[in-house]
């Protein structure tokens, strides 16, 4: 059974690749095979797992997660700014949220959106139930979070999120327990601070899924459902027609909690959890020729729970399980001749 943290997953023991020195190159997306990681300096925080990763402009966050190993309990509302140009970390204002892992959003107008989420870091009058509904502006432009209106489909964790065009995007998720597959999606304007209901995603999976934005199109796919689904699908969302169109499946073992970012009209998805182990692998999905290729595996420990994002071309991935781990690496596409 995929378990609900992943806890008892056995980590696979891989080769390490190294390449011949080359010439510099200046990275271009359009020629990105293999692909080079690098590593740069650890995230200065502690080391966590189940924190969420996101871009607004030119500067990468780092938002809360768990810094307890297995299903021990120590949620962190930290908050991180990333700046590339300078390899460089600053706290910013802590997240004032309840949840303090599996927080997720979006960027919508160089502010970011982000709400739900496990775990009560403060006393909540409502009920106990760890899951949470409450979504929050933060405006890095005054290091100030504001909070917003409810997400709309209610208490959850585990959910995917996107921006398209200024509206963003959240749905899935699943419940404390694991046993209920969500699969409802909502669209959210941040000018009226309003949810509206759209297509729900006809998928397998429905929670540690994988989602992205790129151009006018939405990309989820992957994920777990109970009681033991590791799902390979993928699926295209297009918000204009609100209609869900199914693409190539995955070609790597279904696999959940994997991590995901964006570079020009390529997704890049990798890691996570299988039902039986840790995945080292990572993939690169081609939305023009709708293709999925392999890539070049990173040199560090194979991971689940990570976050990921990209910034100008470049992607990044750090932090995760098994244990507390708090490395962070870049991903740079480069020529091939």
């Amino acid at each position: 059974m995929l378990l609900k943290k992943a806890c008892f997953l056995l980590v696979i023991t891989f080769t390490l690749f190294s390449c011949k020195k080359e010439k510099s190159f200046v990275p271009n997306y359009a020629n990105g095979l293999p692909g080079l990681w690098a590593q740069l300096g650890d995230f200065p925080g502690v080391g966590r797992v189940r924190s969420f990763g996101f871009t607004i402009g030119n500067k990468g966050y780092v938002l809360g997660g768990n810094a307890a190993s297995g299903f021990n309990q120590l949620h962190l509302g930290d908050f991180w700014e990333y700046n590339p140009e300078a390899d460089k970390w600053t706290r910013k204002a802590d997240y004032p949220g309840l949840a303090g892992e599996y927080v997720r959003g979006f960027s919508i107008n160089n502010k970011g959106y982000v709400g739900t989420g496990y775990g009560k870091r403060f006393f909540d009058p409502d009920g106990d139930l760890p899951q949470n509904d409450d979504f929050w502006e933060y405006d890095p432009a005054t290091d100030k979070w504001t909070r917003k209106a409810n997400f709309a489909g209610g208490k959850r964790e585990n959910v995917i999120a996107f921006a398209i065009n200024g509206i963003g995007y959240m749905g899935l998720g699943t419940n404390n327990n694991y046993d209920t597959n969500y699969k409802d999606f909502w669209k959210y304007d941040a000018a009226a601070d309003k949810w509206a209901r759209v297509a729900d995603y006809p998928g397998i999976g429905s929670f540690g899924a994988v989602g992205f934005a790129i151009s006018d199109k939405g990309y989820v796919g992957l994920g777990g459902a109970a009681p033991d689904i590791a799902a390979k699908d993928l699926w295209e969302y297009d918000a204009n027609a609100d209609k869900w169109t199914k693409k190539t499946d995955f070609i790597g073992k279904g696999r959940a909690f994997s991590g995901s970012f964006v570079i020009g009209t390529d997704g890049y998805a990798g890691m996570g959890s299988t039902t039986t182990a840790t995945a080292e692998d990572w993939y690169k999905y081609d939305t023009l020729a709708d293709k999925w290729v392999k890539i070049t595996n990173l040199q560090g420990t194979a991971r689940y729970d990570m976050v990921s994002f990209s910034i100008n071309g470049i992607g990044y991935i750090g932090t995760g399980n098994p244990g507390l781990l708090k490395d962070f690496w870049k991903y740079t596409p480069r020529k091939t001749n």
